[in-house]
This record gives C-alpha cells, structure tokens and sequence, in this order.
C-alpha cells in the first residue's frame, strides 16, 4: 500500500489532465467576446476556427508557463540546433531565444496556424533573429510548394542540417506520414531534436486512463492528443546512425501524459 505523501502525488497527477482542461476552458468565453467585438462573425461559425483562435488566446500564457517550466531541460537541446534549421509548430515562439545564433544560419518555422503570427514575429524580433527566422505559413505537407513559390534556395529535401519538433507531433494530423516526409528533409548527418509527449509506456489502468482522457484532451487543447506512439514512428521513418532518446528522469510511472526528449541523427 502506498504512502499517504505517493497516493497524494498519484492523484495529483491523475486529475492533473483535467486541472489542464479547465485552465484552457477558462480562455473560451473570453476569446468569443474578442471575436464579437472584432466582429469577426464567421469564425464564430466554424468550429475549427474557433478552435484555433481558442487555442492560441490559451497558449500565448500555456506556452509561456510551459516554457518556464521546461527551459532547463529543453536548452540545451534546441543548443544542438545548426545550419538550415526546420522548425516545426513554433506556435507564438516561445523556445525562439534558446536557439544558439552563432550555430544556425537560416530558420525555417513552419506554423499554419495564422492566429499565432503576429506573436511569433515579435518573438523573433526579441530574440534578435529577424533576416534569419523565416515564417512558413502552411503545414509540412504544403512546404515544397511553398518553397517552389517564394524561391527559398537553403530549404529542400536533403538540405536541412536540424529539425526541431517541440509539442507538436501530438496536434499535426496524420503523424506518421509527416514523420517520413521531414526525414526526407534532413541531409545526412543531420540531427532530428524531439521533446514531445507520447503514449504512456505502462499497461493497464494507466492506459486506459490516458486513453479516457485522450477523449476530450484534443477538443480542448488545439486538436492535440496524448496516445500518439510518437516514438516508434520516428525510429521507422528511416535509417538512422545514432537514436538518443529518453523520458524526462522526474516522470514517475505513473504520469498521464509521459514525455520524450533527445536527438537522432540521421
């Protein structure tokens, strides 16, 4: 039988998903009232719209709180960055100041959602990047085309030294399938950098729980979802030379939404 100080640590992050849930419900009601005002009516009848601007009213504090958090951890990975750098989901830029600006040479952030822009450029102006930060307004899958249209000479398939995916890979639809086409991105000897949440390694009630929470967890959270098996589908998107990846050692068995971190190079 566990002790009342472990069963206090379960519970507390057993209902932590929901605790995450609330926190984004409470930005609802407010982003509504901005949409009226601006009257910008017909993102108010489309869901998925509504989503999006939702979503990034949420994470311009989430992500900020998140990256408060993470910052010990997530530095010195994004440190790895160089050269031509894809960089994947940036949202309103939260991780822009960790990339180490003496080792990259031109970034690449591939962000559709247009809601998050106007913070993201900010952000890159603050973090001293602008004329090497590019937005890539569209998703992994409209790339090439992008580039075919604006004449991006350093950005192609086997041209890109890093790729970065930072609590993304959850929320992109059809993972796997973006997961091979950004392999097909790097050059060799290039580095993939990952710090995402995944399914939880555990059986049992563990994953039930999780998947019970996956239920809700993505109509509230940007379309994200906490039973991808990210990891498996990033060791079977091709060869690679070296995989280092692990979960955040403070995890306990027991988290609901389990972590991987590190690099793998191709």
């Amino acid at each position: 039988m566990p002790s009342a100080s472990k069963a206090l640590d379960i519970f507390y992050h057993l209902i932590g998903p929901f605790r995450m849930l609330l926190f984004s419900l409470s930005f609802l009601p407010g982003t509504i009232c901005s949409l009226l005002l601006s009257l910008q009516l017909s993102t108010l009848l489309f869901p998925r719209r509504l989503q999006s601007a939702w979503f990034a009213r949420f994470w311009a504090v989430a992500g900020t709180n998140l990256r408060i958090n993470c910052t010990p951890r997530i530095k010195p990975l994004i440190q790895e960055a160089h050269g031509v750098v894809l960089d994947i989901g940036p949202g309103s830029g939260e991780w822009l100041t960790c990339f180490d600006k003496e080792r990259v040479s031109k970034i690449y952030g591939v962000e559709p959602n247009g809601d998050s822009h106007v913070k993201l450029r900010e952000r890159i102006k603050e973090a001293g990047l602008e004329g090497v930060y590019v937005v890539v307004p569209v998703g992994v899958e409209d790339v090439e085309a992008w580039v075919e249209k604006e004449g991006e000479m350093f950005l192609g398939k086997g041209r890109v030294d890093s790729v970065v995916t930072l609590f993304c890979l959850c929320s992109v639809p059809e993972p796997k399938r973006m997961i091979g086409e950004l392999y097909g991105y790097l050059k060799e000897g290039g580095i993939w950098i990952v710090h995402e949440h995944v399914v939880t390694k555990e059986k049992g009630l563990i994953a039930r729980y999780q998947a019970f929470v996956d239920l809700f967890w993505p109509h509230f959270i940007g379309g994200c979802s906490i039973t991808r098996d990210t990891v498996r589908w990033l060791k079977e998107a091709g060869s690679w030379s070296k995989v280092n990846l692990k979960q955040p050692e403070n995890e306990p068995p027991y988290q609901m939404i389990p972590h991987i971190m590190g690099t793998l190079t191709k």
